[in-house]
Parts: C-alpha cells; structure tokens; sequence
C-alpha cells in the first residue's frame, strides 16, 4: 500500500472540504439575478436601431413591449426578439409611426404657441384640445399593446382591437396619457435612455394596459 504524500493529503482535505471551490448554484443565481436587466438594456437598445427609420417608432415600442412582456420567453434573446418584431410589422405599422409623429409635433407647436396668447384664448384652445390629444395618445398606447399581441394581423384589426381596450379599459385609457408624462425622464434624459429608456416604460404600460389572453374580446 502506497501512503499519500503531504501535498495530495492535502489537496483531498481541501477537496472533502469544499475549500476553494466555487458553488455553481450560487453563480448560475447571480447570472439569474442579472438576466433580466441586460434583457431590458438589450430590447432598449434594440428599439433604439429601429426607431433610427423614423417610421420604425411603433414597430419598436411594440416590440420591446411584446420582449419585456414576457421575459420567460424572450430573456435570451431580447434583442433579436425585438428585432424581429419590428422587420415582420414595419410595413404594417409605419403609418401609425406616423401619425405619432403628427400628434408628438403638435404637442410640441401648441406649446411654443399657446405661451403668446392671452390667456382667455389660451385657457379655451387647452379646454378644446386636451381631450383630444389625451384621446390620441391613449389610442395610440392601447395600439402599441394590441400590435405588441399579434405580429400577423391586419393594421384595422390591430386598430379595432386598439379601440376595444380603450372602450373596455376606460381608467387604462385615462391614466396612461399621464403615465407616459410621469416616465418622460427615462426617454428624455440621455443616460437614461441609452440604458432603459425605451423599454422600460413599454413594460410599465403593458402592465398599466393589461395582459391580453385568447379569450379577451380584443384580441378576436
């Protein structure tokens, strides 16, 4: 019988010990615990490249909506994900892109405008055009939503479907015009946008706005 030397008695000490090996449970935990964010960073991040098209601005956010929405599936490969969706639903959504822009430009125009008039003018043209404008921007989310959903669907079924949550979802609809203003930091303030402004706040909305399963009537 061939006795151990010191030095490989002591390699299995330490070996039955445990000492100087690292617990790959508590690693495997810590890449867990960072999976999440580096999805939202990379969805963000997705979103941006798309929005660079201008049109690709709907697409985007419905894209990283649909990405955060259900990080079960999509956690490993946020950005591709989001990319997908914005190359299968460009065509479909450009337009509603537009009209985003329409709506954000005008926002921007009655700013620099109503400051100029007197202020029995300015308080009817914000009397008479908030409504509106709160209405567009609360569509314009639900669509965001509805389009984040399906990825084949017609522009008019995803508009209608828009629609229903509005009608269906009336406190959704009233809260996520101001829920949009309270989380403009994130894509207003540059660090914050290249980190999560883009994807953060589709989460939240999605949240605000609900989750639509097979049997909700707006998804028919």
């Amino acid at each position: 019988m061939t006795s151990r030397t010191p030095v490989a008695a002591d390699a299995v000490s330490r070996a039955e010990r445990g000492v100087g090996r690292g617990d790959p449970l508590k690693a495997r935990g810590m890449v867990r615990l960072l999976a999440k964010p580096a999805a939202f960073l990379a969805a963000n991040w997705a979103a941006m490249v798309a929005m660079l098209t201008v049109i690709g601005i709907v697409p985007a956010l419905a894209g990283a909506t649909r990405t955060t929405g259900d990080l079960a599936q999509y956690e490993d490969e946020a950005f591709t994900s989001t990319l997908r969706h914005v190359r299968r639903t460009l065509l479909r959504d450009a337009p509603v892109s537009v009209m985003l822009l329409l709506v954000l430009g005008g926002i921007g125009a009655n700013a620099l405008v109503l400051p100029r008039m007197e202020a029995p003018t300015r308080v009817f043209l914000v009397g008479v055009m908030l409504p509106v404008v709160w209405a567009m921007v609360a569509l314009l989310s639900a669509y965001v939503l509805a389009a984040a959903r399906d990825q084949h669907a017609e522009r008019t079924t995803i508009m209608l479907r828009a629609l229903a949550l509005v009608v269906q979802r009336p406190l959704s609809a009233l809260a996520a015009p101001a829920l949009i203003v309270v989380l403009s930091p994130l894509w207003l303030l540059a660090p914050l946008t290249i980190a999560v402004g883009f994807s953060v706040p589709p989460w939240i909305l999605g949240r605000l706005w609900g989750e639509l399963t097979a049997d909700d009537p707006a998804t028919t």
